[in-house]
C-alpha cells in the first residue's frame, strides 16, 4: 500500500512540474503576427477555377493509372 501511495505522490508531482514548465514555455513563445497574412502572393481560386482544377487533377490521376496499369501488364 505504501508503494502505491509514493509512486502516486511522484506521479502527480511530475504532472505538476510539466504544467508549470509547460506554462513557461508557452509564455516564452511568441505569437505570430497578423501583418503576416498579406505577405502571401497566391490567389484564391473561385469556386468553378476550384471545381475546373479538381477535373484537371482528376483525369491526370486516371491517366497516369491507366499507363501503370498498360506497363504492368504489358508482357515482358
Amino acid at each position: 500500500m505504501m508503494n502505491v501511495t509514493r509512486k502516486l505522490a511522484i506521479i502527480l508531482g511530475l504532472l505538476g512540474m510539466s504544467a508549470a514548465l509547460a506554462g513557461c514555455a508557452v509564455e516564452a513563445l511568441p505569437y505570430p503576427k497578423l501583418s503576416g497574412v498579406k505577405k502571401f502572393t497566391t490567389r484564391i481560386l473561385s469556386r468553378g477555377e476550384q471545381e475546373e482544377a479538381i477535373r484537371g487533377l482528376t483525369a491526370e490521376q486516371e491517366q497516369h493509372q491507366k499507363d501503370a496499369i498498360r506497363e504492368i501488364e504489358k508482357p515482358q
